[in-house]
């Protein structure tokens, strides 16, 4: 909490959404489920809020030509955050795929691979 905090103005959104997101798995994955009762509102409020600064992020860079692999990264760190919000699986299932195969696939540019990266981002639209 007290990095994302620290570094509220980092001009890298990435990074700081990178942050969020870690701060967002730690907090849904282990607070909200043993959180107390007085506690549990506070806990949801605060992921609530941290979703909405994920949004912002994106939305200020949405505009910027920040470059293919950025890209890359950028929409993995969206589909992780919305695994968090969404309990889909098959957004989980893509997310998998994403990172696996957009990921790796993405710095190797030919045609198999480029259909490959395509069928994925079919299926994420």
């Amino acid at each position: 909490m007290n990095e994302v905090q620290r570094n509220f103005g980092d001009h890298d959104c990435l990074r700081q959404m990178d942050r969020v997101l870690a701060l967002r798995s730690n907090l849904c994955g282990n607070h909200l489920q043993n959180a107390s009762t007085q506690k549990l509102k506070d806990v949801i409020f605060l992921d609530c809020c941290l979703e909405g600064y994920v949004r912002a992020l994106t939305e200020k860079i949405m505009h910027i030509d920040i470059g293919f692999p950025a890209y890359i990264r950028e929409v993995s760190i969206i589909l992780s955050n919305l695994c968090i919000s969404y309990q889909w699986n098959e957004l989980r299932f893509l997310r998998d795929d994403w990172n696996m195969m957009v990921t790796n696939l993405a710095g190797n540019m030919n045609q198999d691979n480029a259909r490959k990266i395509k069928s994925v981002v079919d299926r994420l639209k």
